[in-house]
């Protein structure tokens, strides 16, 4: 059985600079696995908050610049690759870092197949559900998941236009409850795991994404967006969902705001966003650490592998 190290939280809350330390001080040999919807593209770099090249390759990450942004990438795809990574690397540490709790849940206890399945009717049913958000209003659709299933409705971010989307597609493709199906789903790969969340001061972590944002425009987020849309992505692809990219997508193409409008939208819908996470992250028991958990974190981790 492999064993991994879960290390969450939320987006600027400090997880990738805590893993760093542990592998620098504590575990020379380790390895990263990105676990993030967005890394995985090539040339989206500042708005992912992507490590460094000289990080990737220090490090020893994956699941980081292996498609294009042209590539509608989607969980399915994702935990293909991971199982594959895992299951050719070594015994030694490995420490799965992000804040995309969907995909850290999904990797934890599996997704399921719909029976049923029929591909044709699923985008059909989508687009529908799409078209009838653009008419009537994302609420509305929640509101009907409620009726429908309402554990499942209580269990998704209700501003999230996907998921929501996504349970109501399952039940009408397959006549099955989401929630139900979830019940059924079994791990791709056979995974022992420890449990961390980085727990932070809610003032100190938007301080922290307020002044990301800026160093992000910086270094050159909106010609990085400009060069993605140069390459024909327009806001159709998953990969120009992320926030960030919708945001300057909109500003750059459809001139809806001003640039200092569209900065202070993707502080506040990342702000948002890292509230939700946190949300997420409640639903299950993890071991919280902040970052003075260092050498207690590394004691832990040296028992669960057997380390010296």
């Amino acid at each position: 059985m492999k064993k991994i190290v879960f290390i969450s939280g939320a987006t600027a809350s400090g997880k990738s600079s805590f893993v760093h330390k542990l592998i620098d001080n504590y575990f020379n040999d380790a390895s990263i696995i990105s676990i993030d919807s967005i890394q995985v593209y090539r040339y989206m770099d500042i708005g992912s908050a992507k490590p460094s090249l000289k990080e990737i390759d220090k490090y020893n990450y994956k699941m980081v610049d292996i498609l294009e942004p042209s590539v509608n990438f989607n969980i399915k795809d994702y935990l293909y690759i991971f199982k594959d990574i895992v299951n050719n690397m070594d015994n030694k540490p490995i420490f799965g870092v992000g804040g995309t709790g969907f995909y850290i849940d999904a990797i934890k206890y599996g997704i399921f197949d719909e029976e049923n399945d029929n591909k044709e009717s699923s985008q059909k049913i989508r687009k529908e559900l799409y078209e009838r958000i653009d008419k009537y209003g994302l609420e509305s659709l929640y509101s009907e998941l409620l009726n429908i299933d309402r554990e499942a409705a209580e269990n998704i971010d209700r501003f999230n236009a996907r998921r929501v989307v996504r349970a109501l597609e399952v039940y009408y493709n397959t006549g099955k409850k989401f929630s139900e199906l979830k019940k059924l789903r079994k791990p791709v790969v056979d995974l022992d795991y420890l449990s961390y969340i980085i727990d932070i001061d809610r003032e100190k972590l938007y301080n922290n994404i307020n002044k990301r944002v800026d160093i992000m425009f910086e270094k050159g987020l909106l010609d990085e967006v400009k060069k993605i849309i140069d390459m024909g992505i327009d806001n159709t692809y998953t990969s120009m969902q992320a926030i960030g990219y919708k945001e300057i997508y909109e500003y750059l193409i459809n001139k809806s705001m001003s640039l200092e409008e569209t900065i202070e939208l993707i502080k506040k819908r990342t702000r948002n966003f890292a509230k939700r996470q946190l949300t997420w992250f409640r639903r299950e028991e993890h071991n919280r650490i902040n970052e003075n958990d260092l050498e207690k974190t590394a004691y832990e981790i040296k028992q669960f592998y057997s380390i010296d």
